[in-house]
């Protein structure tokens, strides 16, 4: 066991990626949690395992459907220490984690997971949008469920034509481009008091909406991005990927490293060269089309105009079309 003098790392670390400026965020840290020590070190195991089956299967009640599986958390622990204010510091093992819920019929969401902007507007400001400069206390609220859904947040600058925007419309083909400005895939509207809110999340699926508290908005952007996003995996689907642009050593480095990581992605082969487009043939958890949308997440590769993810009638398989983009 490592004594940890503080719990900092966790902080400092989601403090840096919800800092990037690329659009997508990429977790590292997605199968590690703390969780301080109150009763027992086994009642803090147990808890720390129930936050992050949540958060990988993207279902807030995984706990509750996995069970008597969940009785000895240990087992799936790779790493923990407990720091000098008794908090259990944990990380646990990615492929023991990911068996747990495919076992169980439960899906995987990714470690590449959409940016979000969050925009709020509370009575007590005076009707004044906010995003940067929304109180600590607020983000602290806000940045609390987002850590235990693995919800990356965003906070932007907003200038008089985005409040325009925000206080006229809640299409969300008017609002995307304020996330898309701050560097965001999608924006998270709140407006009312601050435990009386009036949610609207626009994504390029468009919107959806709710009504609740500060948490209940994260916890709207968290469920819709696992709808879209996890897949089980129980089978692999085989997907075709075509990328252009590859005209060098690093470009087809970059390419096949970036897609070998994807968490969906299980196998990458080459299969073919022409030019600078290259082939690969790829076994994904999911289908097409969720592969196609957690690749959008990022900017390296670029959909292609008019490539889709449908399967045509004399393929077998589904086939993507991207540019590599430096």
């Amino acid at each position: 066991m490592i004594l940890f003098r503080c719990n900092w790392f966790w902080l400092l670390s989601w403090m840096a990626v919800s800092c990037l400026p690329a659009s997508a965020a990429t977790l590292d840290d997605l199968y590690e949690t703390a969780q301080p020590v109150e009763s027992s070190q086994d009642a803090a195991f147990l808890e720390a395992l129930k936050t992050v089956v949540v958060r990988v299967s993207g279902q807030r009640d995984a706990a509750e459907r996995l069970g008597p599986a969940l009785s000895n958390p240990r087992q799936y622990v790779q790493r923990f220490g407990i720091t000098e204010d008794n908090v259990l510091q944990v990380g646990f093992d990615d492929v023991s984690i990911e068996r747990l819920l495919t076992d169980a019929g439960l899906p995987i969401w990714g470690r590449e997971r959409p940016m979000t902007l969050v925009v709020l507007n509370l009575d007590e400001s005076g009707g004044q949008w906010a995003s940067f400069d929304i109180s600590p206390a607020d983000k602290e609220r806000l940045a609390r469920p987002a850590r235990a859904r693995g919800l990356p947040l965003q906070w932007g600058t907003l200038d008089a034509q985005d409040r325009n925007v925000l206080s006229m419309s809640g299409v969300a083909a008017a609002l995307l481009p304020i996330a898309t400005r701050n560097g965001a895939n999608a924006i998270l509207v709140g407006r009312g008091h601050r435990d009386a809110l009036q949610w609207t999340l626009a994504t390029v699926d468009g919107t959806e909406q709710t009504n609740g508290t500060l948490e209940d908005g994260v916890h709207l952007a968290a469920d819709s991005f696992a709808k879209v996003f996890s897949a089980t995996g129980s089978s692999l689907a085989q997907v075709i990927v075509d990328v252009a642009g590859i005209v060098d050593l690093d470009a087809y480095a970059s390419t096949l490293n970036y897609l070998e990581g994807m968490t969906l992605v299980r196998s990458v082969a080459v299969q073919s060269i022409s030019g600078d487009t290259m082939q690969f043939k790829l076994a994904v958890r999911g289908d097409g089309s969720t592969l196609q949308r957690a690749i959008a997440l990022d900017r390296r590769l670029v959909p292609m105009q008019g490539a889709t993810a449908q399967t045509q009638a004399a393929m077998l398989e589904p086939r993507l079309a991207f540019r590599y983009q430096p």
